[in-house]
């Protein structure tokens, strides 16, 4: 909803705003005491908790408008992606949803922190303190999230007027940037007046969350040493680490135990009660087992960047076998990809022997007409007809189908990652990862390349993330070929997490790195198609096999407009505002 429509909205009912809110401090008889403070924030979490249709995690829907995965098509994320292949349109859901979430959140937040100095002789400097710095490093993450999807936008410190927002324009990026630096070094300080813990609690910001999105703004601006900074002062608590169990990470149980503190902040969903879900698996789910609806895939390239397990890319590595591309390459990719031949274990609520148990076990198949599916009974798996992810059901004139190789579905691949068989997929509870100690090690190893001091910290923080997946130590201490690694790096380790769309911006690449002919897998398994070639950063060409791959959807992504270099303001922001809210350049 535009933020002129929730102020209207506010002052639309008084006999309403008598009451004292359930879920925002902006009564002003509210956040009198700590319990009312308590609420407030619990409120300004529930509009951080960002989501898309069909219960997704908003950022794995923004995930699938960049080059490592793909949404089915004509949806908005398709056309997004597409570029001017799209249509992408001015008011497309993904955009518009983006946009409005992240001034809620805002919202939610100014008007917790305006209100707050009322109560603030009930409370403890510590409690104040606390709830002060999650507040504010929660409007910060909001903040941050515009403006490298839209640019220049309006910015807010308080709950502003209808006459505010009427009036308001755009403020420069560097200039939002400076104020939100200064907003989380506040946040930081308050964290430590408050003796806050390392991790406050599942789905909670602190401290490090604080510094990790200053690094984040930092480095969308190129301001390396800023980076370098926030994320050195992360690292020098000794208070954080990796998870040794990457697939650990996007389990529930997993989740809870939080080893070595990895997981800094996710988005939660409650388990003392049935709704919400999280249906990322259910909308991951290949169409070859019971109960999947999949409409999200990944994409050939995340497949391709996966390195061999002599830690070379796939065109330099000396393992990597085109007939064989799920062999000897880097664990991370069967830990966050299902190829054909994987097997993988999906949850049911039912037992429907002899193959479902509650547990179903499938190995992936998309080159029959048959389920491989585990009997439960004889402890064998049996082939049984009707296979709805074949490439062969093409020809049967399923146009309609959205399958791992529809014509608008995937090209041979499914997600793994966050697939969690101690779950019914309907029901699914994993939190959704929004920053993680990984992030944190290659932030400051790129900071630290860009500025050009390559030392032993730096190889230290990349070669943790690797070692972590069994890959070989990176030894190069060039410049150049670090910027390669990390880049390669930071796709391999967090696809589908949400972060490449802001990777690709601020490398200045997204339009070459998602202007591509969309292709899969092998379209005969006997035929192997030619390994691709890359450029320096790690984008690749599939001119010599396109039509050896899978390609049912017959599209081609083009980004190359200048335009794709931000998202669209929506327009109902630029219509009651024509004269201080202008539309980004190509619009």
């Amino acid at each position: 909803m535009p933020l002129l429509l929730v102020l209207i909205g506010a002052g639309g009912c008084k006999k309403f705003l008598d009451r004292k809110p359930l879920d925002a401090s902006s009564a002003t008889n509210f956040l009198s005491n700590e319990v009312e403070m308590q609420q407030g924030l619990v409120g300004v979490y529930g509009a951080a908790m960002w989501v898309f249709p069909n219960n997704t995690p908003l950022m794995f829907a923004v995930e699938a408008s960049t080059d490592l995965a793909i949404k089915r098509g004509g949806n908005a994320e398709d056309q997004v992606a597409m570029g001017e292949n799209g249509p992408f349109l001015l008011n497309n859901d993904l955009v518009n949803r983006s946009w409005n979430q992240a001034y809620r959140l805002i919202q939610r937040a100014n008007q917790q922190l305006n209100q707050m100095p009322v109560g603030q002789a009930n409370v403890t400097p510590q409690a104040y303190s606390r709830i002060m710095a999650e507040t504010i490093t929660l409007r910060a993450w909001g903040y941050f999230h515009l403006l490298y999807m839209f640019g220049d936008v309006p910015f807010y410190t308080k709950p502003p007027t209808v006459s505010e927002v009427l009036g308001a324009t755009r403020t420069p990026v560097a200039t939002i940037v400076q104020e939100l630096y200064r907003d989380l070094d506040t946040a930081v300080a308050r964290f430590d007046a408050a003796n806050a813990q390392p991790v406050i609690g599942n789905g909670r910001v602190n401290k490090a969350v604080a510094l990790g999105i200053k690094a984040k703004l930092a480095l969308l601006v190129k301001d390396y040493r800023t980076a370098a900074v926030a994320t050195k002062a992360i690292m020098d608590t000794n208070l954080y680490g990796l998870n040794p169990n990457y697939p650990a990470l996007f389990m529930q149980a997993g989740q809870v135990a939080n080893v070595n503190r990895e997981i800094l902040f996710n988005q939660t969903y409650p388990t003392d009660q049935l709704n919400p879900q999280n249906w990322l698996v259910v909308l991951t789910i290949p169409r070859q087992v019971t109960n999947s609806q999949s409409s999200h895939f990944p994409s050939q390239v995340l497949v391709d960047l996966f390195e061999g397990r002599d830690g070379q890319r796939i065109d330099q590595s000396t393992v990597y076998d085109p007939a064989n591309p799920r062999d000897n390459r880097d664990r991370r990719l069967r830990w966050t990809v299902i190829m054909q031949g994987d097997t993988v274990n999906w949850r049911n609520n039912v037992n429907v022997l002899p193959y479902v148990n509650p547990n179903e076990r499938t190995i992936y198949n998309i080159y029959s007409n048959v389920r491989r599916r585990f009997n439960w009974g004889t402890g064998q798996f049996d082939n049984v007809t009707g296979n709805n992810d074949w490439i062969g059901a093409q020809a049967a004139g399923i146009q309609w189908q959205v399958s791992a190789t529809g014509n608008i579905g995937g090209v041979g691949y499914s997600w793994r990652k966050y697939v969690d068989s101690t779950q019914y997929s309907w029901e699914t509870k994993t939190g959704y990862i929004l920053m993680r100690y990984a992030d944190i090690l290659l932030m400051y190893a790129e900071a630290k390349m860009e500025l050009n001091e390559i030392d032993g910290t730096v190889l230290a923080a990349l070669n943790a993330v690797r070692n972590r997946a069994g890959q070989p130590s990176v030894t190069t201490t060039n410049q150049a070929q670090l910027r390669t690694i990390i880049r390669r790096e930071r796709a391999v380790e967090f696809g589908g997490e949400g972060l490449r769309l802001f990777d690709l911006r601020r490398w200045d690449i997204y339009a070459k790195a998602n202007s591509f002919p969309v292709v899969g897998a092998a379209f005969d398994p006997a035929v192997a198609p030619a390994t691709p070639s890359f450029d320096v950063d790690n984008v690749p060409s599939y001119t010599a096999s396109v039509n050896q791959r899978i390609r049912f959807r017959n599209q081609t992504r083009n980004n190359s407009n200048n335009r794709y270099k931000l998202w669209p303001i929506p327009t109902f922001e630029v219509d009651v505002n024509p004269n201080g809210i202008k539309q980004n350049p190509g619009w």
